[in-house]
C-alpha cells in the first residue's frame, strides 16, 4: 500500500463530545478537505467516529499522512483496502495488499462497529489469521507481533490496513477560541504554538526585536517559523514591536538584575494591548518551569501580574528534551536552532533575580514612564497578514506503524 486509494482516519476527543460534536465534526472536515487540497480528493465522508477519504488515483500514502498529520483532531491514519461484504471477500483481496511485504511474525487485530455481522471478532481474526499463515507461511505472535494486520468491519462491509501512521491527536483547529502567542526565534514559543493549536486554539503572533543593536535575523527566523505553523492553521497575523528603546530605558534607570523581568512586563503589556486589538483572549509563552533564572514560580507570577488576559504555558511541566522532541515532530526545529541574537539575549545582567515579587518589579517601574514606553512602542509596531507557509516537504511524516516496533518514513 504505497499507493492509496482510501485513507480512513480516527478521531478520539471528538467523539466524546455532546451537543457541540457535529460543529467539531464539520471543522474537522472542513480541515482535512484544506489539508489535502491539491491532491485529487474526490470524497470526504464521516462514518460514525471516523474521517473517510477517497482519491480518484493512487496516491503515495506518505504524502498523505504528512498532510494529516497536520489536522489536529486525527487519532490514527491507516490506508485501507475494502474487503467486499463477505469474509470470502475480505480473504480474496488479502493476496494483493500483502504482496511485497516481509516479515518474521503477524497477528489480526478486528474490531466491529456493525455487531450484525455473523462472526465474533475472535472469529474473524482466526478466519483471516489462517488464510495469511497458508498464504504468507508467517509465525502467528499474538503477543508481540512485527506485523498487525487490522480489519475492520462496519456498515460498509470490511476495511483492512497492515500499517497506519500516528495522527497528531488533540482538537480542531477552530473549534478553542483564538490567542496570541509571544513567538521569539529559539525552539520554546513555536512548540507552545504548537500544542495551543492542538487544542484547537487559532493562533496569531508577536514578535519582539532590538533593532537596530541586534540584527534582523529573529524577525525573519520568527516569519519562517510563522509560515511552517501556517500549515496547521492556514494563516496568522504577525505583529513586530520595537523593544529596544524601553530596553535602554530599563538599563539606564532599573537594578541591572530586574531588567529580565521588566522586559518581559513590558513585552505582555504590549502583547495584551496587541491582542485586544486583534481579538485574541489570552496570550501564549514558550517558558518551562525552572528552565532558566526568569522561570521561577516567583518570577512568573511577578511578571504575569502586569496582563489582565490569562497567560497559557504549555510547556511548563516539560523538559528540554521533550520540547525538542516536539519541535522536531512540528518541523520548527531546523529553523530555530539557527543562530541568532534576540531582544531576550542583548542589555541582559550577569547575575539575574530568581525571585522576585510584584512589588518589587513596580517599585523599579516608578523610575520610568511606563505608559508612554509602551505608547511609543505600539504606535511602532508593524502588523502583517502571513498567508504564504513552508513546503511540504519541510514538515515530518509522522510515525508509521507496523506492529509492536515503530519505524519514522525517510524519504
Amino acid at each position: 500500500m504505497d499507493a492509496v486509494t482510501r485513507v480512513l482516519a480516527t478521531t478520539n476527543e471528538i467523539s466524546l463530545k455532546g451537543g457541540n460534536r457535529r460543529w467539531f465534526e464539520r471543522q474537522l472536515t472542513a480541515n482535512v478537505r484544506h489539508a489535502l487540497k491539491d491532491l485529487p480528493v474526490i470524497a470526504v465522508q464521516r462514518p460514525a467516529w471516523r474521517v473517510l477519504v477517497s482519491f480518484a488515483e493512487p496516491v503515495p500514502f506518505v504524502e498523505v499522512a504528512r498532510r494529516l498529520g497536520t489536522v489536529f483532531g486525527l487519532q490514527s491514519i491507516m490506508p485501507v483496502g475494502h474487503g467486499g461484504a463477505t469474509l470470502d471477500e475480505l480473504t480474496a483481496a488479502l493476496p494483493a495488499a500483502l504482496a511485497g511485504i516481509s516479515t518474521a511474525s503477524f497477528a489480526v487485530r478486528c474490531t466491529r462497529s456493525d455487531k450484525r455481522f455473523a462472526l465474533t471478532s475472535v472469529e474473524i481474526e482466526r478466519a483471516v489469521g489462517t488464510v495469511v499463515q497458508q498464504l504468507k507461511g508467517w509465525r502467528v505472535d499474538l503477543g508481540a507481533p512485527e506485523l498487525v494486520i487490522r480489519v475492520l468491519y462496519d456498515e460498509n462491509g470490511f476495511w483492512f490496513w497492515p500499517r497506519q501512521a500516528r495522527g497528531p491527536g488533540g482538537l480542531p483547529i477552530g473549534v478553542g477560541g483564538r490567542a496570541l502567542c509571544l513567538l521569539s526565534g529559539g525552539i520554546d514559543s513555536p512548540v507552545a504554538a504548537y500544542l495551543m493549536m492542538k487544542r484547537g486554539v487559532r493562533l496569531d503572533f508577536v514578535h519582539f526585536h532590538s533593532l537596530p543593536r541586534t540584527s534582523p535575523v529573529s524577525v525573519e527566523k520568527a516569519e519562517e517559523l510563522v509560515k511552517v505553523l501556517n500549515m496547521y492553521q492556514r494563516e496568522a497575523r504577525l505583529v513586530t514591536v520595537p523593544l529596544l528603546p524601553i530596553q535602554e530605558e530599563v538599563v539606564a534607570r532599573c537594578p541591572a538584575k530586574l531588567r529580565v523581568l521588566l522586559y518581559r512586563r513590558f513585552m505582555l503589556r504590549l502583547a495584551e494591548r496587541c491582542a485586544r486589538r486583534l481579538g485574541s483572549s489570552a496570550l501564549v509563552t514558550g517558558e518551562s518551569l525552572g528552565q532558566v533564572s526568569s522561570q521561577t514560580i516567583e518570577n512568573l507570577a511577578a511578571v504575569e501580574a502586569v496582563s489582565s488576559l490569562p497567560v497559557l504555558r504549555p510547556l511548563i511541566g516539560l523538559d528540554k528534551q521533550e520540547i525538542i522532541a516536539l519541535a522536531r515532530r512540528a518541523g520548527t526545529y531546523e529553523i530555530s536552532i539557527e543562530p541568532h541574537q534576540d531582544c531576550c539575549s542583548l542589555l541582559v545582567p550577569s547575575h539575574p533575580a530568581t525571585k522576585s515579587t510584584d512589588q518589587e518589579l513596580s517599585r523599579a517601574e516608578q523610575a520610568l514612564d511606563v505608559a508612554a514606553l509602551v505608547d511609543a512602542a505600539g504606535e511602532r509596531a508593524q502588523t502583517a497578514v502571513v498567508t504564504e507557509a513552508t513546503d511540504w516537504e519541510d514538515i515530518p511524516v509522522p510515525v508509521i506503524e507496523t506492529g509492536a516496533g515503530l519505524h519514522r518514513h525517510r524519504l
